[in-house]
């Protein structure tokens, strides 16, 4: 369990951040770990932002589906083409308390001032929008927690392929984890049958 650092109640879910005793720091929501400072969810977190920002040639939009940690999001904060890094998160609580617990490893983005949170689901975001953006990238939590199966669908794949500029990438999270073979199947080729 570790020491409570953070313990709020948000307007979608409740939130807290608790440090166990090696150092290393967890995001919970609703009891559930969402992100953490450990090497493996470091790794993860980045990769997802950094595999498509060197891959595009000049990546200047970015929109960040679910902000966690806010590691992913600060990932492109090291990229000088970057002009725009949107966060759109449904808990309001995740970006604005949260994230400044892993303002170390975000890179302190919310003090970036490219960086833009919108605090609306993922969905009805891009479907009240016009902006396009060079990289999405969407990090939801796992597919059986409420609310959260709609972002991985193909109607919502769909809908970030509409936002994305030409030659633009998206990066999708697939949990392995506390999943089994024919979801994460199914989740895979619901992506690829847009992409």
């Amino acid at each position: 369990v570790g020491k409570k650092l953070y313990m709020g109640e948000g307007v979608n879910a409740s939130v807290a951040v608790t440090q166990l005793a090696n150092g290393v720091r967890n995001f919970h929501i609703s009891g559930k770990v969402e992100a953490s400072t450990d090497t493996a969810d470091m790794r993860m977190q980045r990769m997802l932002g950094h595999i498509p920002a060197l891959l595009h040639p000049a990546p200047r939009s970015v929109l960040v589906v679910g902000c966690g940690a806010g590691v992913t999001a600060g990932s492109f904060v090291v990229y000088p083409s970057v002009k725009r890094i949107v966060i759109c998160e449904i808990e309001p609580l995740i970006p604005r308390v949260v994230a400044q617990f892993f303002a170390l490893e975000n890179y302190d983005l919310l003090r970036d001032p490219r960086t833009q949170v919108i605090d609306d689901d993922a969905r009805h975001s891009l479907l009240t929008t016009k902006d396009t953006f060079d990289i999405i990238t969407s990090d939801p939590t796992n597919p059986w927690v409420k609310g959260a199966a709609s972002l991985y669908t193909k109607e919502y794949f769909e809908l970030c392929k509409r936002h994305l500029n030409p030659g633009g990438m998206i990066t999708q999270w697939v949990p392995l984890y506390e999943s089994d073979r024919v979801v994460v199947q199914s989740e895979l080729a619901t992506f690829f049958d847009v992409f």
